[in-house]
């Protein structure tokens, strides 16, 4: 059991430990663009009002990791993509006080700025430079999962 990550709310783990019982799973798109990853806002109304994550979702019932990236990745943003485009980087395993889930990556780059256009869900987006990622407030756990996307990004897509 490799422990990626630990703070009094969540633990990340590379590796599935022991006794893990995910409550649901989770598809996860870092869709990069002239070295910025898209970034989105959440709504006053989410969990985590105001801070910023990946366009990312739970698994619908029978939907495969790569299916529900695709279609979480077109409703919170209107980005319309191949399942073949989705690079997949694996899962990180996370534990919360009073949940444990399974977190898909999925890895895709552009060439040029796709038209986003949000979901309720959110309120703003951003295409953040390294730098502007180190000073934005993220979801509990995003920058740990940034860091293992990025590691597992530069092993995969050599």
């Amino acid at each position: 059991m490799c422990i990626f990550y630990k703070s009094m709310e969540t633990i990340v783990f590379e590796s599935r430990p022991m006794g893990f019982q995910p409550v649901v799973e989770i598809a996860a798109c870092y869709l990069e663009m002239e070295g910025c990853l898209l970034l989105l806002e959440c709504a006053s109304f989410k969990s985590e009002p105001g801070k910023w994550g990946v366009p990312a979702g739970k698994l619908e019932k029978g939907e495969s990791p790569r299916q529900g990236a695709r279609r979480e990745l077109f409703e919170e943003t209107g980005i319309t993509v191949e399942e073949d485009d989705l690079c997949p980087l694996g899962p990180l395993y996370i534990r919360k006080p009073k949940m444990e889930y399974v977190y898909h990556l999925f890895h895709l780059s552009f060439s040029a700025k796709p038209t986003v256009r949000l979901s309720s869900e959110h309120e703003n987006y951003l295409w953040a430079t390294k730098k502007e990622i180190d000073e934005l407030p993220l979801m509990a756990g995003a920058m740990e999962a940034l860091h293992k996307y990025r590691k597992r990004a530069l092993e995969t897509l050599k």
